[in-house]
């Protein structure tokens, strides 16, 4: 019971004035761009200096004239530093008595080493099994039988997968989600993922780590599908009773009512792994397809969303809902990922009829609720010599997905602080939703070509890593000025200072009153470091899969032993 003491109390970082200089406090690659913005009015001059020489490796006028940040209430300059390439650690200084920045580093590998620490954050979030590492421990967790709500028979076994967030509850839709995105990463790239990447016990078994740990997920959501192909929506308590490490925490836990997103969601993504796993493990690749079809089964003959209107929760179950009213975008995942597994042009053709029956006709920001992206993506990648594929729909995705990717452009390109988020997105989950847009971004320009799209991305990875109006890592244990308080039961409750590091926090969220006092009248400052703040500082495996993707899409060189943990 020490280890209460290290509960975080005491620790808040509350976003007020924005700190003079602001940089990605993780870091830059030797030869990309290095943007920083100054929020000093009276500072002309910035000098970079060598944190371990102590000598100005650049100087500089300040010849931006600044702009209004109106979602911060900054104004804003920029100042470019490209010409730093010697690795190194650095921070800059202005020509006014307004300090430094946090420290940064240059260096071919920083983002390699982060991405393998995003990474295993996952292990860290597992569930059902003995997690050992330097941050914390603790022992195979949640082996009670789990009951079913609405009749409390026991079900054999519901054990594994992850934590959804800084709590114990797991979802059926974010595993989904996290699982698409991990995926792709994947796929985009194998040769960066190598085994002993990120050092999980399954290390050295000959199999990429980040496969190993895209299994575990699956393992999950097969373990939770009904034997009419449904699958649960979740498996969750009905209410918080306080913190506990994970293998003291014997609340009971209910498996709840199969819903038809979940259902969809996990079919997409036991198709993808189904190919994933096609040479790596035959057995394994089998049943994600038996699986699949099997889902789908279940939603060919539920054509309307189950339940009726979207799950919700029962009157007596608060906490993580996870309601989604509309299911198309989920079964168009699965129908793209179900012909891509089988050829049959059924799949194809259930796309293609119903792709833009959306009322808003277009793209929309991924998110566990809406994976009509990873949908349309998908569809884009086909060869345009597919049997079956309809070029009109295909043009018409070609040029929807332009017109989509230049909005976020100009979104990005007019805030002074180059992040896409617009008045109403600081919601709970901001971080993911700009995430989100980060990773549509590089789909435009894996597909068009336009090089300002990946700029663009990039430009939401310094976002994250304190190139914002707080100046703060919203990734735990990752840059000079890390998030160090973060509502996450399993971190707050160990020995260990630190939280597990890798994780991504929600972030600002407009509507957040804790204690019913607002923290900033300006959205993007709507944020604090706050352990009971769980609305804007509580990490998610959704949240931090987007993070993995995009980090993952620029980690370079590829990963190998040496840049790992």
């Amino acid at each position: 019971m020490l280890a209460v003491l290290y509960l975080h109390a005491g620790c808040t970082k509350t976003a007020t004035e924005a700190p003079p200089i602001l940089v990605n406090n993780l870091g830059y690659l030797p030869h990309e761009a290095k943007i920083g913005f100054v929020t000093d009015p009276y500072a002309t001059t910035f000098s970079v200096i060598n944190i371990e020489t102590g000598e100005t490796e650049l100087q500089s006028p300040i010849t931006s004239e600044p702009t209004f940040a109106a979602q911060a209430g900054d104004l804003v300059k920029t100042i470019d530093f490209s010409g730093l390439n010697k690795a190194g650690s650095y921070k800059i200084q202005l020509d006014t008595d307004e300090g430094a920045s946090y420290e940064f580093q240059v260096g071919q590998g920083i983002y390699n080493k982060a991405l393998s620490k995003v990474l295993k954050s996952f292990y860290l979030q597992r569930c059902g099994v003995e997690v050992l590492s330097e941050y914390g421990s603790h022992k195979a967790c949640h082996l009670n039988l789990a009951h079913y709500y609405h009749n409390e028979v026991p079900h054999e076994d519901v054990s594994g997968g992850w934590h959804d967030a800084g709590d114990y509850n797991r979802f059926a839709v974010t595993h989904s989600y996290s699982i698409a995105l991990l995926i792709h990463q994947y796929l985009e790239a194998p040769q960066k993922y190598v085994d002993g990447h990120f050092s999980i016990p399954e290390s050295s078994n000959g199999i990429p780590d980040i496969l190993d740990e895209i299994q575990v997920g699956l393992r999950w959501l097969l373990k939770i599908q009904n034997s009419n192909g449904g699958v649960h929506h979740k498996v969750s308590i009905k209410e918080w009773n306080g913190e506990h490490l994970p293998d003291q925490d014997s609340t009971r836990q209910y498996i709840f009512h199969i819903s038809s997103t979940a259902t969809a969601g996990a079919a997409g993504v036991f198709a993808l792994g189904a190919g994933v796993f096609s040479d790596i493990n035959p057995a394994f690749s089998s049943e994600l397809n038996r699986a699949a079809l099997k889902a789908w089964g279940f939603l060919d003959q539920n054509p309307v969303t189950v339940p009726l209107g979207g799950f919700t929760n029962p009157p007596d179950v608060y906490g993580g809902e996870y309601g989604d009213q509309i299911d198309l975008d989920e079964r168009l995942f699965a129908a793209v990922e179900l012909f891509k597994m089988t050829g049959n042009t059924e799949f194809l053709d259930f796309f293609q009829v119903n792709y833009n029956k959306f009322w808003n006709r277009s793209f929309y920001v991924p998110s566990w609720q809406d994976l009509r992206n990873f949908a349309f993506y998908s569809y884009l990648n086909l060869n345009l010599t597919t049997p079956g594929l309809d070029i009109d729909v295909y043009n018409d995705l070609l040029s929807l997905s332009k017109d989509y990717a230049e909005s976020i452009l100009n979104r990005t390109n007019a805030n002074p602080y180059k992040y896409s988020l617009k008045n109403n997105e600081y919601y709970w989950g901001s971080n993911s939703i700009a995430l989100g847009y980060a990773f549509d971004l590089i789909q435009a320009f894996k597909i068009h070509g336009i090089r300002q799209y990946r700029d663009a991305a990039k430009d939401h990875l310094h976002y994250m890593f304190g190139r914002n109006p707080i100046g703060i890592s919203f990734v735990t244990g990752l840059g000079s000025n890390p998030v160090k308080d973060p509502y996450h039961q399993f971190s707050a409750l160990t020995l260990h200072p630190d939280p597990i590091p890798g994780m991504l926090v929600g972030g600002a969220n407009y509507s957040t009153h804790l204690n019913n006092k607002p923290i900033s009248e300006f959205q993007a400052k709507n944020y604090e470091d706050n352990f009971r703040n769980y609305m804007v500082n509580e990490p998610a495996i959704n949240y931090t899969a987007t993070l993995s993707y995009v980090l993952g899409y620029f980690s370079h060189p590829p990963a190998t032993k040496e840049h790992t943990l």
